[in-house]
């Protein structure tokens, strides 16, 4: 009687649709920005009915691009709910595989590329769901100069030149002052003068240096696109928006604002370099600095749309790097003030405050000699 029973359970329990057994995986844990990562999937019906016209919904990340999928009965894609969905049938006992492609965005350095999968059978109200989150990481660096098997990119030089510079300054401003305090004659100059502090003084002329170094580092990439960038024609393989900062306000009617909002897009491509296919992100070019986007991309984020080919430029020295829109943009105009003429009004009166400092050694020198014999 025991064992009828336990065979009777066993029949219950692989009765209709099951699909316990099935996987999503992929290799990876942490992928670098800008590789194309490739997941797949394995739906394995372990009961003993037929699974036809199951619904596959799969929620891409916001993180990254959608590239590529199998070709699925009734494959549907919605970019605005950023989905795909899908419908097969998977054998009683069998197995429906299938793998999509996933690019993970250049701009998304330290977030996750998190997939969501979800299969449902309505006729018995069968589901399975998974999710696969993977770190997106820097991108090896091809910029610099190797030195015993270590990479020193530019911006570490320029760095390190700051650095040793502004040291060299505060030493300098130290020991002049130091002398000027100390000198027997110094009751002869400005009280202010003697007051002022050495490290003060570094800070006005070496903060100002810095933000200056930032404008012309984003200058300076965008005239490259201009000047040395190789231009390809590109096929739009997938677009997002990337929102950032704001606030949200609700009201009791149920109406919601978000205020200072930036909204800037970016595009997946997909194009030739020489005999090698290229797959990568991009919009313009600088850091994290988007602001300006919103208006000029506005257009290229509505007429620009999946299987489009339009211009795009890319680095030589690395081809993953890559704009459609070149040249100086909106942010200038945004940042231009506070990286540029408010840095020069600062850089001023750090040099005015050291023109200071020299003018009260050259005071003094100029007492010693008047008061030394002939």
């Amino acid at each position: 009687m025991t064992i009828l029973t336990l065979f009777l359970s066993a029949r219950v329990a692989v009765a209709g649709v099951d699909f316990s057994q099935s996987k999503f995986s992929t290799d990876l844990e942490k992928v670098p920005a800008g590789t194309v990562v490739t997941f797949n999937v394995v739906l394995k019906n372990s009961g003993d009915k037929l699974a036809d016209g199951t619904d596959v919904r799969i929620r891409l990340p916001y993180s990254g691009f959608f590239v590529r999928i199998d070709e699925l009965p009734g494959l549907k894609r919605d970019d605005k709910e950023r989905e795909v969905t899908a419908t097969v049938n998977v054998p009683a006992g069998g197995e429906f595989r299938f793998s999509f492609d996933l690019l993970a965005s250049r701009s998304e350095v330290g977030h996750h590329l998190t997939t969501y999968i979800e299969v449902v059978y309505l006729l018995d109200q069968v589901r399975w769901n998974s999710e696969s989150s993977i770190r997106i990481t820097n991108a090896p660096s091809t910029a610099g100069i190797v030195i015993g098997g270590l990479r020193f990119h530019p911006a570490a030089g320029w760095l390190l030149g700051w650095m040793v510079f502004g040291g060299l300054l505060f030493v300098w401003l130290r020991a002049r002052l130091q002398w000027v305090r100390e000198h027997p004659k110094s009751n002869m100059l400005p009280a202010a003068v003697r007051r002022i502090p050495a490290f003060g003084i570094a800070m006005l002329v070496m903060v100002p240096l810095a933000f200056l170094m930032v404008l012309g580092g984003m200058a300076w990439r965008d005239l490259q696109t201009l000047t040395s960038w190789k231009e390809a024609q590109a096929t739009i393989l997938d677009r997002r928006e990337i929102v950032q900062g704001g606030e949200t306000e609700y009201y009791k009617d149920g109406r919601r604002t978000r205020s200072g909002v930036t909204r800037t897009p970016e595009f997946a491509l997909k194009y030739q370099v020489g005999e090698r296919e290229v797959i990568s992100s991009g919009f313009e070019t600088g850091p994290s600095l988007t602001v300006g986007s919103q208006i000029l991309g506005k257009a290229e984020m509505n007429e620009w749309r999946e299987g489009k080919t339009i211009a795009c430029w890319y680095d030589p020295g690395d081809p993953g790097d890559v704009v459609v829109r070149r040249g100086f943009g909106g942010k200038y105009i945004v940042f231009g003030l506070f990286f540029g003429l408010l840095p020069l009004g600062i850089l001023w009166f750090g040099f005015r405050q050291l023109r200071i400092v020299s003018n009260a050694v050259r005071q003094l020198d100029e007492i010693e000699s008047a008061g030394s014999p002939a």
